[in-house]
């Protein structure tokens, strides 16, 4: 869920460091919103299951369905966020997304004989809201900030976005009496947040309209379009990088999807364990992105830090399923965030996530940033919305074959040798992903590097 930035002209004035900060504020609330409707399903898929007999495939198919609405409007997003500005985009996108989150709510009811098309709906439509949502607030990084700010600011941004994946998956401890009178009462909930969404939205609108006042500065900004007889000429390096987004999203992002069914039908936790064991990636990772982004900026070292990130999301899997210490870990509270560890959780199973959320972190702090060192300004438009439409297609094709594979194995509690397939594929897949980021690192020590492994860029030719 990453999306391209891109620079608009200085301001006629310069505005506090403080308005900028306010301004990336509302959007990284919007922002919270926006993560926590897309992973508030998850914790929900057990109850599906009991409720409507939901299978593999159709979980799996829930993803395909936000992930198909995200192929059709990607190309053009930029586009259209160009036309409208960046404040009326994100009002816009944040309304849509509001919508779908609701829709999801009620599509099973409005749908009775056919529930699973109804929720896949309501992600088609949030599909559509949130995909381009980021765009704009990403987008809004770029503009606001300048210079080293902007690695950081993205940072604290995705920090802040994470924190409502983390909520989503600790949403059945905090709000374990909604799980118990079924499965809308918890999609009510992330409906209530996404209209927080949208609200913040609005507010970040009018920050802007009122900047646009006091300060010059315009709501537009300057966006490639995707020229696709210009895609065949990107540098081998950038699809290095590409094949590292696809593989490393297409492995954590359908692993959440179904981690929780996991947790439940092949370790047996309760789905309270397995929320706040699943909980613990995107704990680390906002807590790990920032620090990493400040090195990357202050040690360079990108191409490396890219492999070391990605060779870590290998050895997970293969813990989860065959590494049995027999020891349980005791309840972890911490303040605020309340119980981020369930009581007896197996060690090995912490470890593993621990090791899952330190790539988690480290990839994308230095992934998305690098293609600013790999493709000219001019081209950078085109790169992003590339490299996020491949990010797309590879994660719905896993979450589908996941599922697929689940099915097949009649994979359950019943039956818990037939995840072992599932995970296998998400082993294979981060382990192409650590081939990308070799190869990648490989050529960034030869004579065609690009600087991705230097402090500052190199200017491009």
């Amino acid at each position: 869920m990453c999306a391209a930035m891109t620079e608009a002209a200085p301001s006629p004035r310069p505005q506090p460091a403080g308005y900028r900060w306010l301004v990336l504020l509302a959007c990284s609330v919007a922002m919270f919103g926006n993560y926590y409707v897309f992973d508030a399903l998850y914790p929900v898929t057990p109850l599906l299951e009991k409720a409507f007999g939901f299978t593999g495939e159709q979980v799996g198919l829930l993803d395909t369905a936000y992930n198909v609405a995200a192929l059709l409007t990607l190309l053009a997003g930029g586009v259209l966020i160009d036309r409208l500005g960046t404040a009326r985009s994100s009002v816009l996108f944040g309304a849509i997304g509001a919508a779908g989150t609701l829709l999801i709510a009620f599509g099973p009811v409005l749908t009775p004989g056919t529930p699973a098309l109804g929720m896949a709906a309501g992600r088609f439509v949030l599909g559509v809201g949130s995909e381009l949502f980021i765009v704009a607030a990403t987008t809004v990084v770029g503009r606001w900030f300048k210079g080293k700010e902007i690695s950081f600011a993205l940072a604290i941004q995705l920090l802040i976005a994470r924190f409502g994946s983390l909520a989503a998956d600790q949403s059945p401890n905090f709000a374990g009496g909604l799980f118990e009178r079924g499965w809308q009462a918890p999609l009510l909930l992330a409906g209530v947040l996404g209209v927080a969404w949208f609200v913040f939205a609005v507010i970040y609108a009018g920050l802007e309209a009122n900047a646009a006042r006091r300060y010059g500065v315009k709501g537009t900004v300057a966006t490639d379009k995707l020229v696709l007889g210009d895609l065949v000429r990107f540098d081998r390096a950038y699809w290095w990088v590409v094949g590292l987004c696809v593989a490393f999203y297409a492995t954590i992002f359908p692993f959440r999807t179904f981690a929780n069914l996991f947790f439940i039908d092949y370790r047996g936790l309760t789905n309270e364990a397995a929320g706040s064991l699943k909980s613990v990636l995107p704990l680390l990772s906002m807590i790990g992105m920032p620090l990493f982004g400040l090195l990357a900026d202050k040690f360079g070292k990108r191409a490396l830090m890219m492999a070391a990130g990605s060779a870590l999301l290998v050895p997970p899997f293969l813990l989860m399923l065959w590494w049995h210490t027999g020891v349980v870990l005791p309840e972890v509270r911490l303040p605020l965030l309340g119980t981020v560890l369930a009581a007896g959780t197996p060690l090995e199973l912490v470890l593993a996530m621990a090791m899952m959320g330190l790539a988690f972190a480290l990839v994308p702090a230095v992934l998305w940033p690098a293609v600013t060192y790999l493709v000219p300004g001019s081209r950078l438009g085109s790169a992003y919305a590339l490299m996020t439409f491949c990010q797309q297609v590879g994660w719905a094709g896993m979450s589908w074959g996941m599922g697929k594979v689940k099915d097949a194995g009649h994979a359950s509690a019943a039956a818990p040798g037939g995840w072992v397939p599932v995970v296998l594929m998400l082993a294979v897949l981060s382990s192409a992903g650590f081939v990308f980021s070799f190869l990648l690192w490989r050529s960034e020590r030869g004579a065609g590097a690009h600087g991705l492994e230097d402090v500052t860029p190199r200017e491009h030719a």
